[in-house]
């Protein structure tokens, strides 16, 4: 962790965060409803190999707070869980969103680059 914020990258909780964040935002753009949201994280629970380890409500509630939707029992939901689990729980979705899109190795490259500058930005404006 101290090898990334040393290089000016951030933390790595912090880097999943935005890459989670740009991923949702990118993914479902076009299709903000539950109904999608539901189909997404059934379909990444049967993707992932540990899948069946991740959470439905709660991998369901942190895709509707990046997207400032309005469902039921998101803000709960996500006040039960401490930052280990949510980077988890992105992690995994984060996964499964970088596999649906078929990114190249170069478009990889630029979307994890893109995350790290945010998350070096947040980390110095959080510190100054």
């Amino acid at each position: 962790m101290a090898e990334f914020e040393s290089q000016g990258k951030g933390t790595p909780t912090a880097i999943i965060g935005f890459a989670f964040n740009i991923a949702v935002q990118r993914r479902f753009r076009q299709r903000r409803d539950m109904d999608e949201i539901i189909q997404f994280v059934a379909d990444a629970r049967s993707f992932l190999s540990e899948g069946r380890d991740l959470p439905a409500e709660e991998a369901e509630a942190l895709i509707c707070a990046t997207l400032d939707l309005d469902a039921p029992g998101v803000e709960e939901t996500i006040d039960r869980l401490d930052i280990g689990t949510i980077t988890e729980i992105e992690g995994q979705l984060l996964f499964k969103i970088i596999a649906d899109e078929g990114l190249s190795e170069q478009q990889l490259d630029d979307f994890l680059a893109q995350a790290e500058a945010l998350a070096a930005r947040w980390q110095n404006s959080a510190t100054s």
